[in-house]
């Protein structure tokens, strides 16, 4: 499900949310966001309030796998209100914010909306768990022991043959 997120609405709720550590500022916030989404295969667009930072400053909030964009001379508010409203699929989006205005347009356009701090709350604890191991068997990645290759072999009656065919 893409996630469209209320950029600096989410950064004060992961700033309540974490008082006495580190400020989060937008850097570490989109790093945060950044390995949530690599981690759940999301993609994510996050829009912060103001002009576009100069373009050393922009990198230090780039992240790969989230779209992070600024709303100039208007509200992020207002951009994402205008995402949701031309987004033919926008039913299918994810809406961060906090903010009634927004939750109201992301329902009326059968989006999900979920408050800010909810949200934090959810990234917290998927970052928090370990990652997923591999879905595959260790054999098929690493093949199979010579003991289990051996039992095969006897269980399907080629260990004589395949000696013959070694020794003669």
């Amino acid at each position: 499900m893409p996630v469209l997120i209320d950029g600096d609405n989410l950064l004060h709720a992961a700033r309540a949310a974490n008082p006495p550590g580190p400020l989060v500022g937008r850097s570490i916030l989109c790093d945060t966001i950044g390995r949530w989404a690599r981690r759940r295969a999301e993609r994510v667009r996050v829009i912060f309030d103001g002009p576009e930072p100069n373009p050393s400053l922009a990198k230090q909030t780039g992240h790969a796998g989230i779209d992070v964009s600024y709303s100039g001379g208007q509200s992020a508010d207002a951009v994402l209100i205008g995402i949701l409203e031309t987004d033919s699929a926008a039913r299918r989006l994810l809406v961060v914010s906090s903010d009634h205005e927004i939750a109201h347009a992301a329902k009326r356009r059968r989006a999900r909306p979920i408050r800010s701090d909810e949200f934090w709350a959810l990234v917290q604890h998927d970052l928090a768990r370990p990652p997923p191991g591999p879905s595959e068997p260790r054999e098929k990645r690493h093949g199979q022991t010579p003991e289990a290759t051996d039992k095969w072999l006897r269980e399907f009656g080629l260990e004589d043959s395949q000696q013959t065919t070694t020794e003669g």
